[in-house]
């Protein structure tokens, strides 16, 4: 796989020192010369070891260069001159200046932007691109929704002239399905940040995070997997499945797709044959399934597990012929944890804090471990009726449960790094685990406290690693890796 990586890290940059160092793996540079415009490009150029792609996106494109035709002429015809290898040339601005400048096809990358939307005509501008004389056909939208998604990806599929030149993905966290994709289903270049911290356009991925999803395979995957929720472009489950799909040698592939409305979960929580990405011709076979979403993928499920209907929350979708099986792994995330450190929750009493989906299955699955569950959340009322029908005992609020041993935050606190603890010290001190189903990149409150009480502390990245394997057992059929799969969770955690 080719990776063309952009240099876009802000203006204090050292540019030359920049080029080189690039990112390992890269094999073509993008120099965006609108975010550096008084950029000596001749000698930048004679700098990079790698060739250069030269970008002058506009600002009606989502850059900060010129719309002015005669400015950019200028910019295109010096980097031309100063021997970029591609010239970025923009579709609806400067495609007159192919012939104009003479530049040759093959240096030519005709590109498309839409910073805002994706157009329904999506498909007559990729073909209009592709009958014009260029190497390259570079074809990018904004996603709001997963029909927009969709759109993107049928190009690939689309009865246009020569698709083999074509790179087309969407931006921002409901378009970052399609980065990982699109050189899976034939783009030929890999557009890459150069760092986290500096993508060139919201969703684009780093090498590292690419090559963690898509490094095993060489083409479209026989089964397409992935974690939904509202936003879930950090999630780490796509890091972990594929390094059991790596160790395996299974051709499937596991990617983020973020879900901006929950009536769009009715173009993914379908059986086989009747989803979106069945319609782009990939075979979805299943879903893990995060906030806030576990409920409604309850609901849909035409066979549910009995803990699945328990605790009215499924975060496994099993997606077959005529059928959508649900599964709750979350409670194997909670016990599996526990009984890896030695500790059996028979007989334990256990405070669950929080109501949703991750909560339920929680409390069910310490439920069913033998644990004595009280469920607790803000408002009584609704604790006490899901309590109720989960058939756990509940609390106020501002009660602790007498002899309370485990305390399992199953709540967002702890996202941010200035949230609160959901447990206050006295009752940490006081248990014999915390567990807490949140992985941020930084020590929570909770942990904090677990660790100045001396408490064993069980993070969101271990009950991450259980529920996966147990996950994906259900998906595969196939014996978990679960050394491959626990470094994964730590490379990819590293890495960010």
């Amino acid at each position: 796989m080719e990776f063309l990586v952009s240099l876009t890290d802000g203006p204090d940059v050292d540019l030359h020192a920049a080029l080189l160092n690039p990112p390992a793996g890269a094999t073509m540079v993008e120099l965006r010369l609108d975010l550096y415009p008084s950029a000596d490009v001749g000698s930048l150029i004679s700098a990079s070891p790698l060739p250069v792609l030269v970008t002058l996106r506009s600002t009606a494109e989502g850059g900060l260069g010129p719309v002015d035709t005669s400015q950019r002429r200028a910019v295109i015809r010096e980097a031309r001159e100063a021997g970029a290898a591609l010239l970025d040339v923009e579709f609806t601005r400067d495609r007159h200046l192919i012939a104009e400048l003479g530049l040759p096809p093959e240096q030519v990358v005709l590109s498309w932007h839409d910073p805002s939307a994706t157009p329904s005509d999506l498909t007559e501008t990729a073909g209009a691109m592709l009958e014009a004389t260029s190497g390259l056909v570079k074809v990018v939208s904004t996603a709001r929704g997963l029909g927009d998604l969709e759109r993107v990806l049928e190009l690939y599929r689309a009865p246009v002239a020569d698709r083999r030149r074509l790179l087309a993905w969407a931006m921002g966290p409901l378009g970052v399905a399609s980065r990982y994709l699109a050189p899976l289903l034939g783009a030929p270049v890999a557009f890459a940040s150069w760092s986290d911290s500096s993508p060139a356009a919201p969703g684009q991925l780093t090498i590292p995070r690419l090559t963690a999803v898509t490094g095993h395979l060489g083409g479209a995957p026989e089964r397409l997997y992935g974690v939904i929720g509202s936003d879930v472009t950090e999630s780490l489950s796509p890091s972990m499945h594929s390094a059991g799909y790596r160790a395996l040698r299974l051709p499937y592939l596991f990617v983020p797709i973020s879900v901006a409305e929950e009536h769009e979960l009715e173009m993914l929580f379908a059986p086989q044959g009747s989803t979106l990405f069945d319609r782009v011709g990939l075979a979805p076979a299943g879903w893990a399934v995060t906030a806030p979403f576990k409920r409604s993928a309850a609901a849909a499920a035409t066979l549910a597990a009995p803990r699945v209907r328990r605790a009215d929350a499924a975060n496994t979708l099993v997606l077959r012929r005529q059928q959508v099986i649900a599964e709750n792994t979350d409670a194997d995330g909670i016990v599996g944890c526990l009984t890896s450190r030695g500790i059996d929750p028979q007989g334990l009493v256990a405070i669950v804090q929080g109501t949703g989906g991750a909560a339920r299955g929680a409390a069910v699955g310490l439920d069913l471990a033998g644990a004595k569950v009280v469920l607790r959340g803000r408002d009584t009322g609704r604790t006490t009726t899901i309590a109720r029908g989960i058939g756990v005992e509940s609390c106020p609020p501002d009660e602790t449960p007498r002899d309370a041993a485990l305390l399992v935050n199953a709540t967002p606190l702890g996202s941010f790094a200035r949230d609160p603890g959901p447990f206050s010290p006295r009752e940490v001190a006081r248990a014999s685990a915390v567990l807490d189903m949140v992985y941020a990149d930084h020590p929570t409150a909770l942990e904090s406290a677990a660790g100045a009480a001396g408490v064993p502390f069980i993070d969101g990245r271990e009950i991450l690693l259980h529920q996966g394997i147990a996950q994906f057992a259900a998906f595969t059929g196939h014996i978990p890796p679960k050394d491959e799969m626990r470094a994964a969770i730590r490379r990819a955690d590293s890495s960010r």
